[in-house]
């Protein structure tokens, strides 16, 4: 995590000029056993190719064990058909649990469209407000590394199912384990539609049956805006966006997720859609989560962001 901050710094010292820009987002979530959950972000452009954006987000339900709270902070360096990216954040104590995490991503545009910082189609960059590239079709391409160290001090108070997901008896001494990720992504557009997927494994450095560890008390997935729970071995997400109204962009997404600890595998569904007026847009989704052993949970999220 030091290595990230100090590459965040890096990445500052890079801008030479105070090309400023500011863009505000902040997202609501409510759903089952009620589920409500708030994220925010602040991107701050300092160059044509450079920016910085802080986020938080804070999550609980019925079926979580407390309030889970994250902070981060992503830096990105853009120019030309290039997209390089670190990021680094934690979330604190709650309940016994806690992680820190730290990672990297880069995309390369096969259709390059010029210098300016957009979003891309695929991958961790593809969550800005603009769109990268020119002309009817672009392709991008892009890979991903995340490393997350789980800490608890707690037992998972059953083996199997439910009791995988409940505190049982408090450890002797805390259990960590850390998670490395490796995406693989890919997004192509064509007049209007545009077309993503991105892939991803999940290796752990101890094995976690035999530890009798609780699940990760808070897990997003990719493509999916509620928290979860759960250990990923493999996650799967595809997604279409459409252009099809001058103001609005509709979109659906699919997640499939693989897990450890003998665990389901998971089905999510979001479709939404998000409205631009100039300085402002507004976006609201609907989502869906199934997953064998559990009732299926139902989410809603409404969303705006500010550009200036």
């Amino acid at each position: 995590m030091k290595l990230t901050l100090h590459a965040l710094m890096i990445l500052a010292s890079l801008g030479t000029s105070a090309s400023a820009g500011v863009s505000v987002d902040v997202d609501q979530t409510l759903g089952s056993s009620n589920y409500r959950s708030t994220r925010g972000k602040i991107s701050i452009v300092l160059t044509d190719s450079l920016y910085l954006a802080p986020y938080a987000s804070t999550y609980r339900s019925d079926a979580s064990s407390g309030s889970f709270n994250t902070f981060g902070l992503r830096g990105g360096y853009e120019t030309g058909p290039f997209a390089l990216g670190v990021e680094a954040g934690f979330q604190p104590k709650t309940n016994g649990y806690k992680k820190t995490f730290a990672g990297a991503d880069a995309t390369f545009s096969l259709t390059p469209g010029g210098s300016k910082r957009g979003r891309k189609m695929a991958g961790p960059s593809s969550e800005g407000s603009e769109t990268f590239g020119a002309g009817l079709a672009g392709v991008d391409v892009g890979g991903a590394v995340r490393h997350t160290r789980h800490s608890d001090d707690l037992y998972a108070s059953g083996p199997t199912g439910a009791g995988r997901r409940k505190a049982g008896m408090t450890r002797s001494s805390i259990y960590t384990v850390g998670q490395t990720d490796l995406s693989a992504f890919a997004g192509a557009r064509f007049l209007i539609t545009e077309i993503s997927a991105e892939i991803t494994k999940s290796v752990y450095d101890k094995t976690l049956d035999a530890a009798t560890a609780r699940e990760a008390q808070s897990l997003s997935l990719s493509g999916f805006s509620a928290f979860i729970q759960g250990f990923p071995e493999t996650s799967f997400n595809a997604k279409l966006r459409w252009k099809t109204l001058p103001l609005v962009k509709p979109y659906v997404s699919y997640t499939h997720t693989k897990f450890k600890l003998g665990a389901a595998d998971s089905d999510a569904y979001e479709l939404g859609g998000t409205v631009g007026l100039q300085m402002l847009s507004v976006k609201a989704s609907a989502q869906r989560y199934k997953q064998k052993g559990y009732a299926d949970q139902n989410f809603f999220m409404l969303g705006a962001g500010l550009n200036f």
